[in-house]
């Protein structure tokens, strides 16, 4: 009885050990699975990690570029609102000159059709040289007073042109053909104006001499012993001789203003 139980006894070792062989190489390769399983999941793990380090980077960057475009921003404001700030100061500087240009627009109008009027009068008192020339250029001018398309700077250029052309006549002489009405009786003539001091005629055949008396506001004849003296200066105004003495009569000044 005992050897049969030391017999099932050894028979049973065998199968026990045989168990205990297939109990380790399962358990081995259930902890190969298991650190298999745990690598990748330490992969996924790192690989997840190392995704939210790249995208903290991005938004790092992203912020720390943001951060710079709003301080070039806020410098940029800076500077627009220093501009601006300049621009108000300038603006109403230029309302200041405009208000003050409007001001003068309406003092200097009346100043310049006045300028005209002073100039059409004494055009009207002095002797009597280039009267259609002198009247069309006083015409212009009321002409041009009433375009008001015309900036104000032009109309005062022009009239003050007009004062230095009239001014110019007092500094030069000038010898010209044209016509003058004497006795009644129109006809053409060789004009010689010496400045504003003598106004003188001579009739194309050279027969008759005169000038303009501005006391009495006509036309004198002078005598004969005048006519060589006339026809040089007239010469002379013309270029035709070198610059020379001539006696001529000048009538004496008058103050008709």
């Amino acid at each position: 009885m005992q050897r049969l139980r030391l017999m099932a006894l050894l028979a049973a070792v065998p199968i026990f050990f045989s168990l205990n062989d297939s109990f380790a190489q399962l358990s081995a390769e259930d902890a190969l699975d298991a650190q298999d399983a745990s690598l990748q999941t330490s992969i996924d793990t790192q690989k997840r990690v190392n995704a939210l380090d790249d995208a903290t980077r991005d938004l790092l960057n992203e912020y720390r570029s943001t951060m710079a475009q709003i301080e070039d921003l806020g410098a940029y404001n800076d500077q627009l609102e220093q501009l601006v700030a300049t621009q108000r100061v300038e603006i109403a500087d230029y309302e200041r000159q405009f208000q003050e240009i409007e001001i003068t627009k309406r003092r200097i109008l009346p100043l310049i059709v006045r300028m005209i009027d002073v100039l059409d009068e004494f055009v009207g008192i002095d002797i009597p040289y280039l009267e259609t020339e002198r009247g069309m250029r006083i015409a212009e001018l009321k002409k041009l007073m009433a375009r008001p398309e015309v900036p104000t700077s032009e109309k005062y250029r022009r009239v003050t042109e007009a004062y230095q052309i009239e001014l110019e006549y007092g500094h030069t002489i000038e010898a010209y053909e044209g016509e003058m009405t004497f006795n009644n009786e129109t006809r053409t003539v060789a004009f010689l104006r010496f400045g504003r001091l003598g106004l003188y005629y001579m009739t194309l055949d050279g027969l008759e001499i005169g000038y303009w008396d501005n006391t009495s506001d006509e036309w004198v004849v002078l005598d004969d012993g005048y006519r060589q003296s006339l026809d040089r200066a007239i010469r002379i105004a013309r270029k035709q001789l070198p610059p020379d003495l001539i006696r001529l009569p000048i009538p004496a000044p008058e103050d008709r203003t």
